[in-house]
């Protein structure tokens, strides 16, 4: 029983690492095939723009999207950047 309870444990917390890997490949073939720009292309233009260091992205496949995280001081700030042309969607800060 203990086991069984180790082995679903392990595998759920397999799948957002699996879910993120897929994340990542999509975006990667999508921009080679040049569906969508960079994601270094897209920092080097918006970047500069938003106070605090880069922590991460995530795409979003469905909306061709890109949303960049930076952190200032004790602040997330989330930008959403269209993955076709770059051009800012949206700000949460």
């Amino acid at each position: 029983m203990f086991r069984s309870v180790l082995l679903v444990l392990a595998l759920i917390a397999a799948v957002p690492p699996a879910a993120a890997q897929r994340e990542q490949d999509n975006a990667y073939r999508l921009a080679k095939e040049g569906h969508i720009m960079q994601l270094g292309d897209i920092l080097a233009a918006v970047s500069p723009h938003v106070a605090g260091k880069f922590i991460g992205s995530e795409f979003d496949a469905a909306q061709m999207m890109y949303r960049l995280r930076y952190m200032d001081g004790t602040t997330v700030r989330n930008v959403d950047v269209d993955a076709r042309t770059g051009r800012v969607m949206g700000r949460s800060f």
